[in-house]
């Protein structure tokens, strides 16, 4: 026998108790589940710049000793919500581990 058939017969055994390898480092994922998942993080990103610009502008009428809470809740809210359009547009959320 010469190496190369030995070689293509140890790869058909290979593949047949192994089954093909992923190149990538990312697992599959179906089409729809991976539009729902970029569509709720999209969603997301959404409502929490929102909410942090609402409470940054009062719309929730917290006057008095909620002032600062307030205001440090919106920054925080706006900040997460950039950093989650961060990982959102670079593509490290959610199946990319």
């Amino acid at each position: 026998m010469d190496s190369k058939n030995n070689n293509s017969d140890f790869e058909d055994y290979r593949r047949k108790m192994h089954g093909e390898r992923q190149t990538e480092s990312r697992p599959v994922v179906p089409a729809p589940k991976r539009a729902v998942s970029i569509a709720f993080g999209i969603f997301m990103i959404i409502v929490y710049v929102g909410v942090g610009v609402l409470l940054l502008v009062n719309f929730f009428r917290w006057d008095g000793s909620f002032t600062w809470v307030r205001i440090v809740l919106g920054i925080l809210l706006i900040i997460y919500g950039v950093f989650r359009a961060y990982r959102q547009f670079v593509g490290s959320d959610y199946y990319n581990k």
